[in-house]
């Protein structure tokens, strides 16, 4: 995945905000996460408990252009 953009000018999603996106619950985001069918996140601080996570806004919009479209694609 690229990452064109400078860092600046990158917008960072929230788990929610995926959830809501795409209805399905958080934990089939980190579900599709841990099988490497979807972007891994940026993680902020130490990777433990209380670390912020989020993804990029330009990953996530690659991975949906990278999708199938329907049975005719």
């Amino acid at each position: 995945m690229s990452h064109s953009k400078d860092w600046r000018e990158q917008r960072y999603i929230k788990v929610r905000e995926l959830s809501e996106k795409f209805g399905v619950a958080k934990s089939t985001i980190y579900k599709w996460m841990n099988e490497k069918n979807f972007p891994k996140p940026v993680v902020f601080g130490e990777a433990k408990k209380n670390a912020t996570v989020r993804w990029l806004e330009s990953e996530i919009e690659e991975w949906l252009e990278s999708r199938p479209r329907g049975k005719d694609d």
